[in-house]
């Protein structure tokens, strides 16, 4: 794709998806700028690193644009989109624009309801240990990059978004379908309706190509519609499946089984059994580019927001995470109970339509949980759903918990608050989780200090 010279503006420039596109324009000689409806780390750090970022929207941002691309977020109608398209600049979506780079040169991409951005990362790291030297391209950030996304001059490896659709343009050689929940179904209509789109994907893949999908009744039905070669992987059933797997507090070990004999021992940075089942798809996928990339991840640097330590205050360790959903709620508070303590949760739900669909599943997420401070729900640009709040979500959770003790459950209006109910529960050797894929993050530092300030 020749990019030299031609002027890019990114719209949501401080989202990670957006934001990874900068380095990859500007390798290809493009003059890239942007903006945001609101300043952040990142659009801090790419103005650091010479590109203009303008905080809230105008259409004199693209008067000198000949390309436009915006984030899913944005709408058709949005002034600046319109502007462009009077002056005759183009105008696409991140989603397809992703595509017409990945054609550029062979692709994998990853796409699934949970795990894309962790099994992408390690996708990743495989492949450059082998030698492979790819891009790689995530919907986070990793710190020693300072933002999504790896330039290198082999394969493409992408995390690809079923939120809206988008990963249906991208063509990769190799795709990875970590699991179908139900999730984003207003948009597809259905749990149908998101398997038929990820099939028909699915069925684009080359002759030549792969598909890695999970071992269970989802991954048999998207098998169907492939014309490429189809593998399977779970934790113990599959074409590759793990066996004597070790789970530990930080991260796990097992060996690795294909074709009935063991082909590979994995080390698994991140703990949980859904992350050991990521990083065996990973390992899955890598073996079709190089065939003797080793499972060693133990080294492969964690992206932010996936279980992240930010410390451990009194002997209480401090995690952040990404998990917004019920089935990640579960998987993330499953993994921390691995260190031994009481995990104790800040929450906050993440989009009033998400919270209303999964309400009941919400309700039951937090069985394993000793405490749970649930923050109002973050809207991301929704609006309200009539009787669906956090103050309901907690009296859902509390009504499962009757009868087992001392085990607080709460509703509160600010961070702060629910900083201190953890911290005043937490004792050496629990851990506190501040969960979800809002701006809860933000929390992380202030609950450290809270507990730091008990008597």
């Amino acid at each position: 794709m020749d990019l030299n010279g031609r002027r890019v503006h990114l719209m949501g420039i401080g989202g990670a998806g957006v934001s990874a596109l900068v380095p990859l324009l500007r390798r290809r000689g493009a003059v890239v700028d942007g903006c945001d409806g609101a300043a952040s780390p990142t659009t801090d750090r790419l103005a650091v690193d010479g590109v203009p970022v303008a905080i809230g929207h105008d259409p004199a941002h693209v008067r000198d644009a000949d390309l436009v691309i915006h984030t899913a977020a944005v709408p058709a109608d949005h002034p600046e989109l319109a502007a462009a398209r009077a002056r005759g600049a183009e105008v696409v979506g991140r989603g397809a624009f992703l595509g017409r780079l990945l054609a550029d040169g062979p692709a994998m991409a990853v796409t699934g309801s949970h795990g894309k951005t962790s099994t992408t990362w390690f996708l990743g790291h495989l492949l450059a240990g082998a030698g492979l030297d790819p891009t790689v391209i995530v919907g986070g950030t990793v710190a020693s990059l300072g933002g999504g996304v790896r330039a290198g001059a082999g394969w493409t490896v992408a995390e690809a978004d079923e939120s809206d659709g988008s990963f249906a343009a991208i063509a990769p050689r190799v795709a990875v379908v970590t699991n179908l929940d139900h999730e984003h179904l207003r948009h597809y209509g259905s749990f149908n309706g998101l398997q038929a789109a990820v099939a028909a994907w699915l069925s684009r893949i080359p002759a030549d190509g792969l598909a890695v999908l999970p071992a269970d009744e989802t991954g048999a039905r998207l098998a169907a519609a492939c014309r490429c070669r189809t593998t399977t992987c779970g934790a113990d059933e599959g074409d590759w499946r793990l066996a004597d797997l070790r789970l530990e507090g930080e991260g796990s070990r097992a060996a690795v089984v294909h074709g009935g004999a063991v082909v590979a021992d994995l080390a698994v940075p991140l703990p949980g059994v859904h992350m050991a089942v990521n990083a065996l798809m990973a390992l899955a996928a890598a073996r079709h580019a190089a065939p003797a990339a080793v499972g060693d991840l133990s080294a492969c640097e964690r992206v932010r927001r996936r279980f992240t330590v930010h410390g451990h205050p009194r002997g209480v360790r401090v995690v952040e995470d990404y998990g917004h959903h019920p089935a990640e709620v579960r998987a993330t508070i499953a993994a921390a109970r691995l260190a031994g303590g009481r995990v104790h949760v800040l929450f906050q739900p993440h989009r009033h339509t998400r919270t209303a669909d999964c309400f009941d599943g919400f309700a039951a997420a937090f069985d394993q949980a000793h405490t749970v401070a649930l923050l109002p729900i973050y809207a991301a640009g929704e609006s309200a759903v009539p009787g669906v709040d956090h103050r309901r979500l907690a009296d859902a959770v509390a009504g499962r918990r009757a009868g087992l003790g001392e085990s607080p459950v709460a509703a509160v209006d600010a961070a702060a608050a629910g900083c201190a109910l953890l911290a005043a529960q937490a004792r050496p050797g629990d851990t506190c989780l501040v969960l979800g894929a809002g701006d809860v993050g933000a929390a992380a530092p202030l609950l450290i200090r809270t507990i730091e300030a008990q008597p």
